[in-house]
Order: C-alpha cells, then structure tokens, then sequence
C-alpha cells in the first residue's frame, strides 16, 4: 500500500521506516524544513526501558499542593492552561490512582521491552559513535524520605515486568558513580538499572532520515502547512497541503498522524478528539571542560525532576541535562530562569569547573511533549475511519517507545494481528 505518515520527529520517521520494512511506499510530510525541529531536536537523550513511573501516581498528587506553591518547582502549571485543559486535569488526577498506575505501567515496560529489541535490530547496520549510543546503565537517585519510599513501591512494582534493578545506598551511589562526590548527606538511595542507554535523538533521527531517503518507495515534502483531510464513507480519501505557493494533494491508502502535540489539531476537523496536551520541557548541553566531574553513568534525580544523559566520546563529550514539566499551553518562549536551573542542577550534582558557562556555550532548548493524562500513547486506528492511524502521545518516553510505536502502527496498516497490539484507547470521536 501507499501510506502518508505526518510527522518527521523520531514518532514519524520510525513509523516511516517500519512500514518500509512491511513492504509498503511511504510519503512523509511535515510543516518543517527538516527532520526533528519538535521535540525530538534535543531532549534528554536517555533510553529508559526499566524505570517507566508515570507522571501521574499518588506521589504526584500527594506532592501537587507543594509543587503548584513553589516558584521554583520542576512542576508549574499556567492557570488560564489548566482551564483551557480541564478536562485533561481531571482525566490526570483520576489517573493517579494505584490501580491505574499499575496498569499504566505494566503497558509502558511492555512497549519498553519491544522497542529496545526493535532499537537492537536497527543498530546492528548503525555506528553507535555516529548516533552517540552507549550502553551505560542508569542511575535513579532519591533525595527525600517520601520519594525514595514512591521509588521502592515502583521497583517492587516493575519487578515482575521489567529488567533487573538494584537498590542502592547513597554510599553505594557513590562508589558506582564517582562524579557524585559531595551528595551522599543529600541522598536517600537510588535505583540501579545496568541495561539502560543513552543516544543523541537527533542524530538517530538524521541517520533514520538518511537511510529512508536512499529507499525507493519512499519521499517526503517539506514545509507542508494548512494540512487538511478530504474523508467520506468512512475513510480518508487524501491529505490537502500547501507547499511552496502551491497546493499538493496526496492519496494514499492509509495516514498515519505522527504530528506530536500537533495531532490533536490536525485532525480535529474530522471529528477526532485525541486526548494530548503540550508539557513543556527544557534541556541544556554542557562540555566536559564546563564540569568538574563527568559522570559516567546515566543519571535522573527525581526531587529535582532532571536527567543527566553523558553524550558522545573524547572531546566532544558532553553532559545533556534535561527536565521542567510546565503546562503553559503553547507557549514556546525559553525562560531564563529554567535554564538557570537546570545549571544550578549540575553544579549541585557533579560541580561546575570556573564560572557559570554563557547560555551560547550550553545550547539552552525547549519544546513540548505530548503528554496523555495516564502517559500511555495512543497507538492505533482512529474511530469512524478505516485507514487513519494515530501514532501520539508518548510524553516524556517518545524517543525510548518510538521504535514499538512504529512497529505496531505497521501490524495495524498490514493487517497482521499478531503485530497489531495496541497499548492504549484510539482516539475518540469528539
């Protein structure tokens, strides 16, 4: 079959190559000029396959009043966002319950174990140096009584799920990662997975690009605006869209909408309603000149809502830092005082050399993850049509699912329902 894919981040080019792989032509579209300008272009570089906790639990909700209060909190939420978005705060707070959050997790760990064998595969013809992929395990640290109390109830919760974990004492945190020197009076514990990995997601999504572009049935179009559907009796007839001056018309047996937070509006005039909103997160990048200690594992420190992924080898090694979840709607402007933070994250963590380096030497980024209330994508048919596919949602954990996204999305356009396994609701007609 022909399929359109919408959507060139790591979701999108994924699907793109999935479907290659089944045997199918594939036309990709976006409304950039290349691949990974969204989300994808610099986020926290980890593959977290074994520690999955949602952002919606009971430790969220138990700590909410607190987060909201705190000007300085990793967790802000805009007012007039929040009304616009009521129905998703609804939909999140009943998603903290314990029974869904079990749920939830189970089905992350599941679409975990699929992608990293589907990430596998692809890297056997892939230079990891030229990807920055490493498999240097990761590190979970805990700085407070009540999250390394939430961290042990999700380790014992994972562990008939997922790959092995060790907990740790925080004199045990350090002895594994040297470059904490000087936490151990602030650490509760921290949760040791050695099988998770690190990689550049733009650069995956560049090679991913380079290979689909040498494959015969496929092409894409670049800058693609004022998309919209021709659909009748059930189905999607062709995709409109304006590129260069002039207006492209695209049939194709199936669509797939890998657009990110912008799914929810591109098919909206279907009828479609898909519950996604935009989380807004920052990250930075720090050169190994900048730090006095380069950690050599993967870090993420829960009460400070930051991962620290160590990038590349020799002196192009570097420290991405990643975190902050604001709902702020749209808003895509890069606050300063985020980016301070997350600066101040990594001199308490591992210590800066000199002065604090100037924000063109740390590569200070924003963007917006597409975030579902319980944090399980939507992966599958869209209702009331039989050739439209939704491929959303991933949140925070897009660049570790996106290789079982992909490979689902193709069970369901070939037809093979031993693939088809869908995780999560399709989307719903509004």
């Amino acid at each position: 079959m022909h399929v359109v894919v919408i959507g060139a981040g790591i979701i999108g080019l994924t699907t793109a190559q999935a479907l290659l792989e089944a045997g199918h032509a594939v036309t990709l579209v976006d409304r950039a000029d290349q691949a990974a300008q969204g989300t994808s272009a610099q986020n926290g570089g980890q593959l977290s396959y074994a520690y999955v906790a949602p952002l919606a639990s009971p430790g969220t909700l138990r700590a909410l009043p607190q987060l909201l209060l705190d000007p300085d909190s990793p967790l802000r939420i805009g007012a007039g966002a929040a009304l616009r978005e009521w129905s998703w705060c609804l939909a999140f707070l009943q998603a903290c319950r314990p029974s869904v959050v079990e749920r939830t997790t189970r089905t992350l760990l599941d679409l975990s174990e699929r992608s990293r064998g589907r990430l596998e595969r692809w890297l056997r013809n892939v230079d990891p140096q030229a990807i920055d992929f490493a498999r240097n395990g990761k590190l979970v640290l805990s700085r407070s009584t009540a999250s390394w109390r939430a961290a042990l109830r999700q380790v014992e919760l994972q562990a008939p799920h997922g790959p092995a974990q060790q907990v740790l004492s925080p004199g045990q945190c350090l002895e594994l990662e040297p470059a904490l020197a000087g936490e151990r009076e602030s650490l509760s514990g921290g949760i040791y997975t050695p099988s998770e990995q690190v990689a550049d997601c733009r650069k995956v999504c560049d090679l991913l690009l380079r290979q689909l572009v040498e494959h015969p049935r496929f092409d894409v179009h670049w800058k693609a605006e004022a998309m919209h559907w021709e659909a009748a009796a059930g189905r999607v007839r062709a995709l409109r869209a304006e590129v260069g001056g002039q207006v492209l018309r695209l049939q194709a047996d199936a669509f797939v909408v890998a657009a990110g937070v912008g799914s929810p509006a591109l098919v909206a005039p279907l009828g479609l309603r898909l519950p996604i909103i935009p989380l807004k997160g920052y990250s930075i990048e720090l050169a190994g000149e900048h730090l006095r200690r380069m950690p050599g594992l993967s870090i993420t420190d829960l009460s400070l809502k930051t991962v620290f992924a160590p990038l590349g080898d020799g002196p192009g090694r570097r420290l991405r830092v990643a975190g902050i979840v604001e709902l702020v709607g749209q808003d895509a402007r890069l606050d300063p005082r985020r980016v301070r933070q997350l600066v101040d994250a990594a001199a308490q963590a591992v210590g800066l050399r000199g002065r604090r380096p100037p924000l063109a030497e740390i590569r200070p980024w924003t963007g917006f993850r597409p975030a579902t209330p319980t944090g399980v994508p939507i992966i599958g048919p869209a209702e009331g049509y039989g050739n439209l596919y939704i491929n959303a949602g991933q949140g925070t954990l897009g660049f570790t699912h996106a290789f079982a996204s992909a490979d689902l999305i193709a069970g369901f356009v070939s037809g093979q329902p031993g693939l088809a396994r869908a995780p999560a609701t399709v989307a719903l007609r509004a």
